[in-house]
């Protein structure tokens, strides 16, 4: 009996030796994570504060100068996906588009602009909202007085579109003469064919324009 209650004893020694280590590593390591702590203030905040880090200067479209004929025209295309037919492209509105057939491997869309003008400057504009993500389309732009016979104003060339800049390209022409303005995709890093949601075509002519005044 005497042995029994030697041996525990024995344990409870053995026992409270291993809690009172246990209890001395715990405060050591608050000591240490007491001595590595570093303390941050925040700042005298009494508005909303933005960080500099996320900050990007807003987009301003550039000026152009002249009147869009194109919302006078006529628009076409060899093939259509869905509902989004080319007419869309001359609607006033970039919430409206138009998107090639993607069983078409070049799609091609035109605009009959009613009458010859001396053309400066086109631009090609998607939807600006973030969801319609940065893409490159491939195109070439024609231009024709009858709108059968095409001259290359500006050969296939890679186009970045990004919501950031707008979604739209412009592109200077060198004062072509043209009824018949035609654009021919070749690739579209972010559909599966060629996309517009309005093409913009610029003259600064005065005579037979019905929008550019007197």
């Amino acid at each position: 009996m005497k042995k029994k209650f030697i041996i525990i004893i024995g344990c409870l020694a053995v026992v409270c030796a291993v809690m009172s280590a246990v209890v001395a590593v715990g405060n050591s390591s608050v000591k240490m994570s007491n001595k590595n702590l570093t303390v941050v203030t925040a700042p005298d905040q009494k508005e909303a504060m933005e960080n500099d880090a996320f900050k990007e200067e807003e987009y301003v479209a550039p000026e152009i100068d002249g009147t869009n004929v194109a919302l006078d025209g006529r628009a076409d295309a060899n093939g259509f996906n869905d509902v989004y037919r080319a007419p869309n492209i001359i609607d006033g509105s970039r919430l409206t588009y138009w998107e090639g057939s993607p069983n078409e491997d070049s799609q091609i869309i035109s605009v009959d602009l009613k009458d010859a003008y001396t053309i400066h400057t086109v631009v090609v504009g998607l939807n600006p909202a973030q969801i319609w993500g940065k893409r490159t389309q491939t195109f070439t732009i024609e231009a024709s007085d009858d709108g059968q016979n095409y001259t290359e104003v500006i050969p296939s060339t890679d186009y970045d579109f990004d919501p950031k800049t707008g979604n739209q390209v412009v592109i200077d022409i060198d004062n072509v003469k043209m009824q018949y303005i035609r654009l021919t995709f070749t690739k579209n890093t972010g559909a599966v064919a060629g996309q517009i949601a309005e093409l913009e075509v610029y003259t600064n002519d005065k005579s037979n324009c019905g929008r550019c005044g007197a």
